[in-house]
């Protein structure tokens, strides 16, 4: 519960409640963007912050950032370090009122497909400022819309009120964000949580007391639908010509899987589940070939462990499967093919085990046909290209690696030519996969260093580094990454020349597809005080990639002149 008594101002008050609540709750990591009307909350993140912080306060992780949408996107990567470490955590982010609140918009987005627990505590006027043509004032209520896993339109807090709203309303945010348990031996997927919080004047610090609060579990109520399956569930069919398919996420389950019924593995870069003998290398090359497609035809059974997303041709097999099981499929699982037989939020362990009836050498002679048709192994590029490049950032990944993968044609480029790992030795490889998109990809990459505490390196495409530039800003007293990002330079975006777009006339091709920069990326990152290196060659390429990361920095391979 609060403190005793009645401080003087109730805005400064509410917000260390609010606070020194989440904190109980395992919130650790704040990222906040300047303000004025969100200052009751900024005030309370800079004493819980502070070197000497006052009595009762809790200890919070504090990253002050000037635009929201690079904000957003590190408290984004901070989730996600958290969850690759398999402790899901929610992380705050804090803006004031205005357009401040809709540049969380696309974090909030990626969050929500990617299952993310993000709270989004954007501050608001009080209700006797709406709608009256009060400046920096608009409809923040519901703004996330379904993207959000619940919001909640917090009252101004007033003079006399008794504490414990603040508490209330932060432990049942905490529990949603998580997941909201609805079934005896099931959770819905964690994602983001939006609290609109309205701050009266006095705005200012009060040096009031921190309150105790307790971190007693919050019955979150009906916020969510029921719509996650419980029971037990079945084995997989017997068959003998079944694959299975890892996309995002997927976790080394979709290898067991795989290893337990003989069958055929593809995985994508950041399933996590590329080793083992079963799985598929160059199973792009595979699929693109008469025999790989005449496999493709005789296959029985597709299970999809994880959310795939890299190419038509595996999107191809998952859509003419006779025979389709999905699990994993990401935070909107239900939104998995409607043709599958079963959909699952989770790997049963009923699936790691062979069914009777099924002769282990028919599995055998089918897993060897597909390792017939594969290279076994990835081409190697002997050319300065973007190829050459992903071989060589791939090449020096150690198993304990953290690598982030721009969603663009570097993710892609890894998906052709990375080789399988040895079990227990893949390093782990994330991409904002959610939706696919490039946006906020260096803010990540700062979110899953400072989030890890570990090196992080990353590769993408100048136009995903350009676009969120921002990211590089970084002010002089906050904590600064281990990072070390690699930006393919290749004068725009090139994906789309592999593309239908293609055909359009060269001159409209790059205007409004290629959208060559021309940047300075040198420059640029000398005006953030980033430390930058050119290479323009492979030896250059290994040389810089050779040690793990101590700062932030930024390696930039040249491909045009």
């Amino acid at each position: 519960m609060g403190c005793d008594g009645v401080t003087p101002n109730p805005s400064a008050s509410f917000a260390r409640e609010m606070i020194a609540t989440l904190a109980a709750h395992g919130v650790r990591d704040f990222v906040l963007c300047p303000g004025s009307r969100s200052g009751p909350l900024a005030h309370a993140l800079a004493e819980a912050a502070s070197a000497d912080p006052p009595l009762g306060a809790p200890q919070v992780n504090l990253h002050v950032r000037i635009d929201e949408r690079s904000a957003a996107f590190l408290a984004l990567g901070i989730a996600r370090a958290h969850a690759v470490a398999g402790t899901m955590r929610p992380v705050a982010v804090v803006t004031t009122s205005g357009t401040a609140v809709g540049n969380l918009f696309p974090a909030a987005m990626e969050a929500h497909h990617s299952g993310l627990p993000l709270l989004l505590l954007t501050a608001d006027r009080p209700g006797e400022l709406r709608g009256v043509g009060a400046n920096q004032t608009t409809d923040q209520v519901g703004i996330f819309g379904t993207f959000a896993r619940w919001s909640a339109d917090a009252a101004a807090p007033t003079a006399g009120e008794a504490p414990g709203r603040a508490e209330r309303l932060a432990a049942r945010a905490v529990a949603i964000a998580l997941g909201e348990p609805r079934h005896s031996d099931n959770v819905a997927k964690a994602g983001p949580v939006h609290l609109d919080l309205e701050f009266r004047a006095p705005l200012a610090a009060d040096g009031g007391l921190w309150p105790r609060v307790s971190a007693q579990e919050c019955v979150a109520g009906s916020a969510l639908p029921a719509d996650l399956p419980a029971g037990s569930f079945d084995a997989l069919p017997s068959v003998t010509r079944g694959i299975v398919i890892a996309g995002d996420n997927a976790g080394d389950a979709a290898r067991l899987v795989a290893e337990a019924h003989g069958w055929p593995l593809i995985a994508e870069p950041t399933s996590g589940a590329r080793a083992g003998n079963n799985a598929i290398v160059g199973y792009l090359h595979v699929l693109a070939s008469d025999k790989g497609r005449e496999l493709a035809d005789q296959v029985h059974q597709v299970v999809v462990v994880g959310r795939p997303t890299l190419s038509r041709p595996v999107q191809a097999l998952i859509d003419q499967a006779a025979s389709l099981f999905v699990a994993s499929h990401g935070a909107r699982w239900r939104e998995a093919p409607r043709h599958a037989e079963r959909i699952v939020p989770e790997v049963p362990e009923a699936w790691l085990t062979r069914a009777a009836g099924t002769p282990g050498e028919e599995q055998a002679e089918w897993l060897a046909r597909w390792h017939a048709a594969s290279p076994r192994r990835a081409q190697r590029s002997e050319t300065w290209s973007a190829d050459a490049v992903a071989q060589a950032f791939i090449a020096s990944l150690k198993p304990r690696s953290i690598a982030l993968l721009g969603s663009s044609g570097p993710i892609r480029a890894i998906d052709r030519l990375a080789p399988t790992w040895n079990v227990g030795a893949v390093p782990t490889i994330v991409a904002n996969r959610g939706l696919a998109g490039i946006d906020g990809t260096v803010s990540t990459a700062v979110g899953m260093a400072l989030g890890s505490g570990q090196p992080v390196v990353a590769l993408m495409g100048d136009v995903t580094f350009l676009h969120d530039g921002g990211g590089l800003l970084i002010g002089p007293h906050e904590a600064r990454p281990a990072l070390r990002i690699v930006v393919v330079n290749d004068g725009g975006g090139t994906i789309f020349s592999e593309m239908e777009h293609a055909k359009a006339p060269a001159d409209q091709m790059e205007r409004v597809f290629t959208t060559p920069h021309a940047v300075d990326i040198a420059s640029l990152c000398a005006a953030y005080g980033v430390r930058h290196a050119v290479v323009t060659d492979g030896a250059g390429l290994k040389a810089a990639l050779a040690e793990p990361p101590t700062q932030f920095e930024v390696v930039e391979a040249k491909l045009t002149s």
